[in-house]
């Protein structure tokens, strides 16, 4: 008599697609997502628009609204401020909560082609640093209302150069003399006695002076600009008048008219030389930047520290940056598509001042340029095209570029994710990598591959696309999202989710992200890859093709986006998306013995009349499926649960019932094979956990080989 032998899998494992398999994984699990309460596996997702209230795309319905460029959300004070940015064909937009609509920031920029690098966003301190290679870098400021939230960042050129006034005679016509005092009294002379206006010049008649000045501009981010060239040298020389009855030598200030600076700017310092002399120190700050003039009354005994040295703040040195972080209170940017192998840093808590030594290059060390950068614990990463490179403080306080490890590398900025109590992600050509650990205390930093089993999507993936592939995670959802483009597609065809609770993968397909963000909620909001609403599409589309526009969020709500009803631009919710599974090719133990497959058990949670149909393959052929039979999620020994759709169930007298556990068994009919997998796909809600296979084997080989 044979022996009935039962493979039992339970809970089922992601998507694992090397040779051998573990039994226990899956070689297709398509559009699922894990609940680590039943450990089941559910089809209940798909996306929707993002103005969830409107008949149709709402305010994405302009015709300048095509494919999203990029997107982020940047949460502030805990989620009590968040602030959605988006691009869309060369416009930067915000998301104006009180309206349900967009205000616009920024407009004529870079429209990436299907290999450049998306624009890139950062937090520093209260601003979101916005940089794409392409235009000069800025600095957004959501606490700021109307039109003033975008800001230069970095100082783009030098102050311009202050022009003092020249000094007449104390009583000539037309009087230029300004007397040093705060309290004249008419024919008196005044002296220097007056501490408020101790006047610049000198006090004995013949005593000469010459002076030369520069400014410089403070913004509202705390960072003062380089400073101006000198200006050309004010003279005078002292001279005693006698007025009424009274002779002395009057003391004198210089006027001089001062530049205003750019936008942000929020005060100007202004800094002299002593009399003769070459080096400059502070005068005063001028707490605006409005006024054109300013009278300098400081004697050289009340001149503060001396001025910053010209390399202390220089002009932008990156003025088309592609990257930034912030590390230990400073700004790091790259040095942009001409200057890819360097690294500025701004000066601490000024991210728009930088010094003439501030930067690293990295190519002394082999690796390729630049493609990332990211703060981790007590380093600063520095992805590089086949390297990784840290940035960290020596013992001395000062920053050192130490190279990390050499061979791997990330071409995609947007696929670098920290994720909490884990480490750091990114995509690289040959898979999916985590960072993790530290280096202070005696820890390591360790570089492990995550996406073992994923090896053939890296195979297929499209290398031009891959600085565009996107990710992002979402500690709601506890799911990290991959989306790159495979087979050659110049779109990201291809999705990669990571289920942190089951540390395992699954696929999806038919999203069409194109970039990707979370907002404090954990609702991943994302752009769409192209736009068939309102970028060329016909007045009446046919019904049933799909209709894209702006925004959508990946949700529960089981649709697959929308599409046009066919009278107009209508649109209507699209089917549920199509949720597929199948097994590990199983050889049970032993592959060279045949084995006859009698039923597949699965271990579902019951969803009603929701039909699932399972296909049977035999010895890795994957063209040659069986169909076994299809089933409805109700338990097969039990009356029905009741059903929302249908009529046997009316509502207040049915008696509604929380879905259940059970196994429903499909009857392969004794396949005879070495190697066995199953597969079922549905559009229906279904949870399934698991599946036992039951078997016979009676130690029949399986065939020679052929001569």
């Amino acid at each position: 008599m044979k022996k009935v032998n039962r493979l039992d899998v339970n809970p089922q494992k992601g998507v694992y697609i090397g040779i051998p398999a573990p039994a226990n994984t899956a070689n297709q699990l398509m559009n699922w997502k894990y609940d680590s309460k039943t450990k089941a596996w559910s089809n209940e997702l798909g996306y929707e628009k993002y103005f969830s209230s409107r008949s149709n795309f709402g305010d994405f319905a302009g015709g300048a609204q095509r494919k999203i460029d990029s997107i982020y959300n940047w949460s502030q004070h805990s989620g009590a401020r968040q602030s959605l940015l988006f691009e869309t064909n060369g416009t930067l937009y915000e998301i104006n909560g009180s309206t349900t609509g967009f205000d616009t920031l920024l407009e004529n920029r870079h429209i990436p082609n299907d290999t450049d690098y998306f624009t890139h966003y950062s937090p520093y301190s209260r601003y979101l640093i916005i940089t794409n290679g392409f235009d000069g870098p800025v600095k957004y400021r959501a606490s700021r209302g109307g039109s003033d939230r975008i800001f230069d960042l970095g100082w783009r050129n030098i102050p311009g150069t202050p022009q003092p006034s020249s000094v007449g005679s104390p009583d000539g016509k037309p009087k230029t003399f300004i007397e040093a005092t705060s309290a004249p009294v008419i024919d008196q002379t005044w002296g220097s006695v007056d501490y408020d206006f101790r006047g610049v010049t000198g006090d004995t008649a013949g005593d000469k002076s010459i002076y030369r000045y520069k400014v410089s501009f403070v913004n509202e981010a705390g960072s003062e600009s380089p400073l101006s060239n000198a200006s050309a040298a004010v003279t005078y020389t002292a001279k005693s008048v006698t007025r009424g009855a009274t002779t002395g030598v009057p003391l004198t200030g210089f006027i001089i008219e001062i530049p205003r600076g750019p936008a942000g700017t929020i005060a100007r310092r202004i800094y002299r030389t002593k009399n003769d002399g070459s080096i400059f120190y502070f005068v005063s700050q001028v707490h605006e930047n409005t006024s054109r003039t300013y009278t300098d009354f400081m004697s050289d005994s009340q001149l503060g520290a001396e001025a910053p040295l010209p390399s202390e703040s220089i002009v932008m040195p990156s003025p088309a940056c592609r990257f930034s972080a912030t590390f230990k209170d400073c700004l790091f940017i790259d040095g942009g598509m001409m200057n890819a192998q360097n690294i500025f840093y701004s000066q601490p808590r000024q991210p728009d001042t930088y010094s003439v030594d501030n930067y690293f290059n990295v190519g002394t060390t082999s690796g390729g340029d630049i493609t990332g950068l990211y703060p981790y614990y007590n380093a600063l990463i520095v992805f590089r095209e086949d390297a990784i490179d840290l940035i960290r403080t020596n013992a001395l306080g000062r920053f050192e570029l130490v190279p990390f490890i050499q061979g791997v590398g990330c071409e995609s900025p947007h696929s670098i994710v920290a994720i909490p109590n884990m480490g750091l992600s990114f995509l690289s050509k040959d898979g999916i990598y985590l960072i993790n650990g530290g280096l202070d205390g005696g820890a390591d930093l360790t570089l492990n591959k995550i996406s073992l089993g994923l090896e053939e999507y890296f195979d297929r993936a499209t290398i031009d696309k891959l600085p565009q592939a996107v990710a992002n995670y979402s500690s709601r959802e506890r799911e990290l999202h991959y989306y790159m483009s495979i087979d050659g597609k110049t779109f990201l065809s291809q999705g990669l989710v990571y289920h942190i609770d089951s540390q395992t993968w699954s696929e999806r397909n038919e999203f069409p992200v194109r970039c990707i963000t979370v907002d404090k909620d954990g609702n991943f909001i994302c752009g769409y890859d192209e736009n068939f609403v309102y970028n060329g599409a016909p007045a009446n589309p046919p019904a049933g093709s799909p209709a894209k526009g702006g925004l959508f969020v990946i949700s529960g709500q089981r649709t697959s986006g929308y599409e046009f009803t066919g009278a107009g631009k209508n649109i209507q919710q699209a089917q549920p998306l199509l949720a597929k599974f199948r097994s590990a090719w199983l050889d049970f133990g032993d592959i060279t013995i045949k084995k006859q497959v009698k039923y597949v058990y699965l271990t579902v949670l019951t969803h009603g009349n929701a039909a699932c149909t399972m296909f049977a393959y035999k010895d890795r052929d994957w063209s040659d499926g069986t169909e076994v039979e299809t089933h409805v999620m109700q338990r097969p020994d039990h009356k029905d649960q009741p059903v929302y759709d249908d009529q046997l169930y009316v509502w207040d007298t049915a008696h509604w019932q929380d879905k259940l556990l059970t196994r429903i068994r499909f009857d392969v009919a004794n396949m005879s094979c070495s190697e066995f997998a199953f597969e079922f796909e549905t559009t229906d809600p279904m949870e399934f956990i698991g599946y036992q296979i039951e078997y016979t084997a009676d130690g029949t080989k399986i065939i020679g080989g052929k001569r």
